[in-house]
């Protein structure tokens, strides 16, 4: 059996070994280990179908890539996932046309087969559904579907009904399927011999009646996901692309020494850098950009970048034609000599634009060679770099090939190339006019291209999901001068795009002031990019730098143009404060592609109104919402305002991760709903409920919620919220039996020692992992130091302490220095800030400094030591095992006379890189103390106050 499997290996290995579709040069094979770069993989949502055009997906994910977002390593897709608490069986992993989903499986395998990764499936089985299609009316049995695949493999049947055997299933682009998947209906079976249509197999393997113990891994493009229902779904991954890092990455991989000059090109075009998230455009872009600093070096001529999309699939066009021809061994170099290659060309580039025409209008995506020959596609050209052959070459039956563009993108363009170039030739009046009468008008006179453009315009404004959004781009972007004059040849000599662009430009513009969705509101604004004319954009950038648009009513086209203008700028993307607008159900529609766009959405000291929680809650479970954070500050909040916000809380397509209600005031209904979603949601990390006042029955829900093990809260912040002793019992009953708590702020909360000692107590629990723990500006007196002791030697994981501002006393901090001189104490940071402190408690902590080699920083600011108290905690022998790095002695009486102390100390302490002796007067003789000890020391000082 090892013999077998190092067998499939290997014809695996094989299978995956080279990217074809992708390389500089038609025909050209790449090494998939040299030019694979990591992709941007997250836990994706279940059940979104998209609302809009897929490059418009990519534009608003923009701001999201940042280079220390979290990302899924591939090989971990079927690793224990947090949700499930073990690896899933099915796993469904989505992701736009050409953002590297078959790039990924191929690496995956690849790595299985190189005994590198995934290490725990014996076998993997991989089935493009584009393949699977031609088998569609063919029965057969799991078994035989392996064997016609994979026949190397013998004994199939045992090793698939063989527990032991760990089997893998890859089924790579749903998208592509004409398979008709009825999770309703579909008879059930378990048999592996027993043989049926593929779509009954299919439904059979991924609900677990066949073959329970093997997993299954689906890729699809987003529109097609929901095809399997999330019931049956473990784990849904995105792939989101390239982050900016990536981005530079493939850049410098495929381009080598020209990589530099290519990527200062790209990142002065914002919405093409954009683009780039997409690893098919950064080929495509890549691709032109190597063309044209070629032919510029061999010129001597200024490189001209394209500087929008249109251009680029122009340039595109050109080199590929250009390749071409090399590889017939008939260079073009000259402008004149393009035009004619493109003359030439021109029939054959017809022909493929009408077929592309006419898929785009039925949403397909596949074709065939009845197709090619119906529509007189000139299969060499088809081939080289515009299209990609699906043939399936074992057995009799795998005699049958398929097509499909390289990219969705490149079948639009194509599209619009076709319509644009039949208007130019004076054959076709206008493809896209609706209605008998206006095509009985067309017949008798000649419509312009603008009015070509305005009819596009029309169907796709109202299209419900935006797929004519990036042809109208492209359409428009072919009726300015700089593409007419690239595609010289294709159109007639003389001809002239400038007025047919500004009459398209005024349309779009007059269209932007109606009433159609946001989404397309956005295109639209892209369009205006591609037709050159950017005074709206213009416009909204000077009204964000005035800061003018929160404070008065914006028109609708006024919101859209901010979410253009934030998509492709460098503007901060941070924090939106909402505060100011008018909320109503128009004015937080069109908010809402402009507050996706941001990590932090702001309220403060404003109702939560019926209008506001439903905009919130549509916000937060929005496809790509980048939201994170949700700051609801100082407002009121209904019971039923509550309960909105924490159903959208609750929905899995949420993936909110801070929340501060501070100063929000709710009700007992309001904090049941909310620690349900604490105890549940496995997103949400950060917690402020300062200033809320929550009563005993409030504290006792919260600590319920702590309890719960599938609470995944680790910062929980309590600030001022007069906390009395039944509270910090029921608060410390949660700490006590929670194991994710990072972070707990209780400061401003009066504290006295009575409601200290509880809290102690849990924090000394096993299972208490608390890090950091805030009690400043309380009334915390000596008598609670004895239990702080406790905590600190048995709380291993304790390591940031703060009580500053109470009233611990000498007495107190003598106490506490005991347990920070053990071993046993792991605290780092410690502040005892404000605490009555004089001289007398010097000498302890002294010897805590000598001693504690885990204490890094230490503040005894705002107290009354003075200089007779800094000559005491300066007395550190040399042989000592002190790490301090920062010390901070402000506001303590200090002058001149203990300089030279600190001096020694500083010198004597190497570790010491931050000094904080601000509000104290030192004068200039300490001053030159310190300056000889700067100089003596061999390291610097990093902070000096």
């Amino acid at each position: 059996m090892a013999g077998l499997i190092d067998n499939h290996r290997k014809v695996l290995r094989e299978k995956v070994e080279y990217i074809v579709e992708y390389a500089s040069k038609p025909g050209e094979k790449v090494l998939l280990t040299e030019k694979f770069t990591n992709l941007w993989i997250t836990d994706g949502e279940c059940g979104v179908v998209p609302q809009q055009h897929e490059v418009m997906d990519i534009e608003a994910m923009s701001r999201q890539a940042t280079n220390d977002s979290p990302s899924i390593d591939y090989t971990e897709i079927f690793s224990c996932s947090q949700r499930l608490g073990k690896p899933p069986r099915i796993t469904l992993t989505k992701g736009l046309a050409g953002i590297g989903k078959t790039i990924c499986v191929h690496r995956f395998v690849h790595e299985w087969a190189s005994h590198s990764a995934a290490l725990d499936f014996d076998f993997l089985f991989m089935f493009p559904f584009r393949e699977l299609n031609l088998l569609a009316r063919n029965k057969l049995s799991v078994s035989q579907l392996v064997q016609r695949y994979y026949p190397h493999i013998e004994e199939v049947a045992a090793i698939l009904k063989n527990p032991q055997f760990r089997c893998l299933f890859i089924f790579d682009g749903l998208d592509e399927s004409h398979l008709r998947l009825d999770f309703g209906k579909c008879p059930e079976y378990v048999d592996v011999g027993h043989r049926t249509q593929l779509c009954v197999l299919l439904v059979n393997l991924i609900k677990g009646n066949l073959l329970p113990h093997a997993s299954v891994w689906i890729t699809s493009r987003p529109a097609a996901a929901h095809q399997i229902p999330a019931p049956y779904v473990d784990r849904m991954t995105e792939i989101h692309g390239f982050r900016d890092q990536e981005k530079e990455e493939y850049f410098r991989k495929k381009c080598k020494g020209r990589a530099e000059a290519i990527l200062a090109d790209v990142k002065r075009q914002p919405s093409l850098f954009t683009m780039c998230y997409v690893p098919a455009f950064c080929w495509i872009l890549a691709t032109v950009l190597e063309h044209t600093l070629k032919a510029s070096s061999l010129t001597d001529a200024r490189p001209q970048a394209p500087k929008t999309i249109t251009e680029v699939y122009s340039n595109f066009l050109i080199v590929m034609i250009t390749y071409h021809q090399d590889k017939r061994g008939r260079g073009v170099n000259e402008r004149e000599k393009i035009s004619d290659l493109l003359r030439t060309k021109r029939p054959a580039i017809l022909s493929l634009g009408r077929l592309a025409f006419h898929c785009l209008k039925a949403q397909k995506l596949a074709f065939y060679p009845k197709d090619l020959e119906s529509f007189g596609v000139d299969l060499s050209l088809l081939c080289d770099g515009f299209c990609k052959e699906i043939l399936l070459e074992e057995g009799p039956i795998f005699q049958q090939k398929a097509y499909a563009f390289m990219h969705l993108t490149l079948q639009e363009y194509f599209a619009a190339l076709y319509v644009f170039l039949l208007h130019h030739m004076g054959q076709t009046p206008n493809l896209l006019a609706k209605g008998l009468v206006k095509k009985m008008r067309c017949l008798f006179s000649r419509p312009t291209f603008s009015d070509v453009c305005r009819s596009a315009c029309k169907m796709a404004a109202w299209s419900q999901n935006g797929h004519l959004d990036l042809f109208l781009r492209f359409l428009c972007g072919l009726s300015t001068q700089k593409n007419m004059q690239l595609l010289q040849g294709l159109t007639e000599e003389g001809a002239s795009g400038e007025e047919n662009a500004v009459r398209t430009a005024a349309y779009v513009k007059k269209t932007l002031h109606r009433d159609i969705a946001p989404e397309r509101c956005l295109n639209l604004l892209y369009c205006l990019n591609e037709l050159n004319d950017g005074c709206i954009a213009e416009k909204v950038k000077e009204s964000l730098r005035e800061g003018a648009l929160a404070t008065r009513d914006l028109q609708p086209t006024e919101y859209s143009a901010i979410a253009y203008v934030l998509q492709t700028s460098s503007c901060d993307m941070q924090e939106f404060d909402i505060t100011d607008y008018t909320f109503t159900d128009d004015v937080l529609w069109r908010l809402l592609p402009i507050a996706k766009l941001f990590r932090t959405i702001k309220l403060v000291r404003k109702d939560i109104t019926n209008h506001l929680v439903n905009f919130l809650g549509a916000l937060l479970i929005l496809s790509r919402s980048q939201v994170q954070q949700l700051r609801l500050e100082d407002t009121e909040m209904s019971d039923t305002a509550m309960k909105q916000l924490c159903t959208a809380l609750k929905n899995p397509d949420c993936k909110l991760q801070k929340i501060s209600l501070s100063g929000t005031y709710f009700a007992q209904r309001s904090w049941e709903d909310l620690t349900a979603v604490i105890k549940k949601k496995y997103t949400i990390s950060t917690l402020d409920l300062s200033y809320t006042f929550p009563d005993h029955s409030a504290i006792s829900l919260l600590a319920a919620a702590l309890k719960d093990p599938e609470c995944r809260l680790q910062t929980l912040t309590l600030v001022n919220n007069d906390l009395d002793v039944r509270c910090c019992e029921e608060l410390a009953s949660g700490l006590s039996e929670n194991q994710r708590l990072m972070e707990l702020n209780l400061s401003h909360n009066q504290l006295k020692d009575l409601e200290v000692i509880p809290l102690c107590r849990a924090l000394e629990e096993p299972k208490c992992k608390l890090q950091k723990l805030n009690l400043s500006h309380n009334k915390i007196g000596s008598n609670s130091c004895q239990a702080l002791v406790s905590v600190l030697t048995r709380n291993q994981a304790l390591a940031s302490l703060s009580l500053t501002n109470n009233k611990l006393g000498n007495v107190g901090v003598k106490i506490l220095c005991g347990a920070l001189r053990s071993q046993d104490c792991k605290l780092q940071k410690l502040s005892l800030r404000h605490n009555n402190l004089t001289y007398d408690c010097c000498q302890e902590l002294a010897f805590v400094i000598q001693e504690n080699s885990g204490l890094m920083d230490m503040d005894i600011g705002a107290n009354k030591i003075t200089d007779s108290g800094v000559a005491l905690l300066c007395q550190v022998p040399k042989n000592n095992n002190s790490k301090i790095q920062c010390l901070r002695v402000s506001l303590n009486d200090l002058s001149a006379s203990c300089c030279q102390d600190l001096a020694s100390l500083l010198v004597e302490l190497p570790t010491i890189n931050e000094l904080h002796l601000n509000f104290n007067v030192l004068g200039d003789a300490g001053v030159k103390y310190l300056c000889w000890a700067f100089r003596t020391r061999d390291t610097g000082m990093e902070t000096l106050r």
